[in-house]
């Protein structure tokens, strides 16, 4: 199984172990209830960059506390929410190659547990392939390379200088590992 696979500017990504078959026909993510959903996607300046460079909006982003990253403005369609860069019709995500690094972990996320002392790795066990198969002995194998590459030293970077990529703690998110993160700096501000 493949850890990380080449991305753009000489970065790494996480393998994505969920079949494109899978997600194409699922209905959670990249939709949301509330047009303010903390659990909209977070860009890194370094990500924002790059999707405006290639003719994304610079007003579909707002800068965040930790004044490095910013979160996509939600879009109204039907009754929901949607990701300004998702395509409803077909399932598809118009910046797919170049998703930023929120995207790319989930259905796996990085949070604080619930008293916020910690910092903890989990699977959130509303994609329904995160349910199906959280038991399975390739999904147990790919945690532990999902681990691998949180804890990088490239990822810890970017959780330093992007710390609301650092989501609250939610109850649907099945913890799996405890970071080495400080939290210190994210509490007094977060």
């Amino acid at each position: 199984m493949r850890l990380m696979q080449k991305h753009n500017d000489q970065n790494l990504q996480l393998y994505q172990i969920i079949p494109s078959e899978v997600c194409f026909s699922c209905d959670v993510c990249c939709r949301f209830l509330d047009k303010n959903s903390p659990l909209a996607p977070i860009f890194t300046d370094i990500e924002k960059k790059r999707v405006i460079s290639q003719g994304a909006n610079p007003t579909l982003f707002q800068l965040q506390k930790d004044g490095s990253s910013s979160q996509i403005n939600l879009r109204p369609y039907k009754d929901y929410y949607i990701c300004p860069f998702f395509e409803p019709e077909t399932s598809r995500c118009t910046i797919y190659a170049n998703r930023p690094l929120d995207c790319q972990l989930y259905p796996f996320t990085v949070m604080f547990n619930q008293d916020r002392t910690s910092v903890v790795l989990g699977t959130d066990m509303l994609c329904p392939f995160s349910e199906e198969h959280y038991e399975s002995e390739a999904l147990q194998q790919h945690l532990q390379q999902v681990i691998e590459y949180v804890e990088s030293e490239q990822i810890i970077t970017t959780l330093n200088k992007n710390w609301n990529l650092i989501g609250d703690y939610r109850d649907t998110v099945k913890v799996f590992h405890t970071l080495e993160y400080n939290v210190e700096r994210c509490n007094s501000t977060h």
